[in-house]
């Protein structure tokens, strides 16, 4: 009974999803001036300044707020990245508009072709527009500092 359960939730939490959105990493944008981004056709890797070891990077989803009538949810967030062993994500935050709908903080994400997601709480409606930013941090300057950006997305339900 209990594998029923599950499967059954499983199944249904995968067959609720509506939309799902995804920006290839050559969209990421770069706050943080001084940084490099260097834009390649697989992804796009980001360093560092002399100046600046912390700052932000963001992802702009594309966001159907409303598919056959009904106004989405953001549900999850998904990013794939690779970082040198000198580069963390420490921060992961989703928006709608100018409204933080997730704020994931203190993290240590980090290494080679990761898959991350997170979990947007309460999945609310989506009104405005989606967007992923993530604190990056690196501990210097240097050839093993750098993030990879592949892509992010939104699931919507």
């Amino acid at each position: 009974m209990l594998l029923y359960v599950v499967l059954t939730l499983a199944v249904t939490s995968v067959m609720s999803i509506k939309h799902a959105a995804w920006t290839h990493g050559l969209g990421v944008e770069v706050e943080t001036p001084s940084w490099k981004a260097l834009r390649q056709g697989f992804y796009t890797t980001v360093t560092p300044s002399n100046g600046s070891t912390f700052g932000w990077v963001h992802f702009v989803i594309p966001t159907p707020v409303i598919v056959n009538d009904t106004r989405l949810r953001a549900g999850s967030a998904m990013i794939r990245f690779t970082t040198g062993p000198g580069a963390r994500i420490t921060n992961f935050h989703v928006y709608d508009g100018e409204k933080k709908i997730a704020n994931y903080n203190g993290l240590s994400l980090a290494g080679n072709l990761q898959f991350v997601r997170r979990e947007v709480p309460n999945r609310p409606l989506v009104l405005w527009g989606t967007a992923i930013s993530l604190g990056v941090r690196f501990s210097g300057t240097g050839p093993n500092r750098f993030v990879r950006f592949i892509s992010g997305g939104i699931d919507f339900f």
